[in-house]
């Protein structure tokens, strides 16, 4: 009689891969989560009457890597008389 060692849980399996494969992982759970985000985002823009794909208009920012740089100090003028 052979016992069957226990399936291992995804996590388990996770913590099994290779460091480069843990990050490609990583990478993949949050594309996916980013995607589940925005379908949400687009069923209640929807529902509230924006038409489907309003946020792939012109102009808008649709990359979550997207930052403001800090914009610096504003310039000291002399004031107007």
């Amino acid at each position: 009689m052979t016992t069957q060692a226990p399936a291992m849980s995804l996590e388990e399996k996770i913590r099994e891969l290779e460091p480069d494969l843990r990050r490609e992982v990583e990478h993949f759970v949050e594309f996916m989560l980013d995607k589940q985000r925005r379908a949400e985002l687009e069923r209640i823009a929807v529902a509230h009457g924006w038409l489907p794909g309003f946020s792939k208009i012109a102009g808008s920012i649709d990359d979550p890597t997207f930052i403001r740089h800090p914009q610096g100090e504003y310039e000291v003028r002399e004031p107007l008389e």
